[in-house]
């Protein structure tokens, strides 16, 4: 049995719109999705039909919240293969869980730390150090918005990290990263039990999908590749005005931030 989990908050809901369409016309190869929000947010997802609905607790930063949740997935997915997938992510025609297999196996994409380090390198991995007292020889942070794992591997993960909540709740925005962790916990556990693919000396494995970025909003041009894909928004705007504001400013500020940058007037 396979689960579908997407872990969506509100100010997703317009994407996530999107993504359950893709789901349902064009993915192969799932047997259930579960959609969970956190506590108090459930009304944003009333117009949702043909998945289960879970809750989570609220956390003080909903980024960190999100990496967690993931993290504790096997608590509310009930196969035995769970395919994480982001709120923003479409699914294209002739998608299949089938292509996140390799002989059988569930794949986990891997890229070298380059020497010298770059700043991808000096950010994340001292953060998969300091959790597991080790480094790791490469990064697990690679793929297209889904990533299937083995239920039996997310149990073990949180058997050995049993107060995983606790401790992502004490890092900073930018110290924590799910796939970091659970792709080095299983490269140390059964590495056997999935396929590798080094990114730095293979090409990478064909998605039938689009990745989008929810920060940047749903833009006309964005609007147009979904129509253009078959695709409409079918649920109405559940934020308020506030959030509908604050979604705004901060779309526009990170637009405006990417003008900025773009003419060298700041730098990253």
């Amino acid at each position: 049995m396979v689960s579908i989990y997407i872990r969506t908050y509100k100010r997703d809901i317009a994407w996530l719109d999107f993504c359950l369409q893709s789901i349902h016309r064009n993915l192969k190869g799932w047997d259930e999705i579960v959609v969970c929000i956190p506590e108090g947010q459930e009304h944003h997802l009333r117009y949702a039909e043909g998945l289960r609905i879970v809750t989570s607790p609220v956390y003080a930063n909903d980024y960190i919240g999100q990496q967690v949740r993931k993290l504790l997935c096997h608590q509310r997915a009930q196969g035995d293969l769970v395919l994480i997938v982001d709120s923003d992510l479409v699914f294209l025609p002739g998608a299949s869980v089938d292509d996140y297999m390799e002989g059988g196996k569930p794949r986990i994409l891997t890229c070298k730390w380059p020497d010298p380090p770059d700043a991808t390198t000096r950010r994340w991995r001292p953060v998969v150090a300091k959790l597991f007292g080790e480094d790791p020889p490469c990064s697990f942070m690679q793929g297209h918005g889904a990533r299937l794992f083995r239920k039996s591997y997310l149990e073990a993960f949180c058997r050995r990290f049993p107060a995983i909540d606790e401790y992502a709740r004490r890092q900073p925005r930018n110290a924590f990263s799910e796939f970091q962790f659970l792709g080095f916990f299983i490269f140390q556990s059964e590495r056997s039990d999935y396929a590798w693919t080094e990114l730095s000396a293979s090409p990478l494995p064909l998605y039938h999908t689009r990745q989008y970025w929810s920060v940047d909003g749903l833009t006309p041009a964005v609007l147009a590749e979904m129509a253009k894909a078959g695709f409409s928004a079918r649920w109405p705007d559940t934020l308020s005005p506030l959030d509908q504001f604050k979604r705004w400013l901060s779309q526009t500020t990170r637009r405006a931030k990417q003008w900025l940058k773009s003419i060298g007037v700041i730098h990253s």
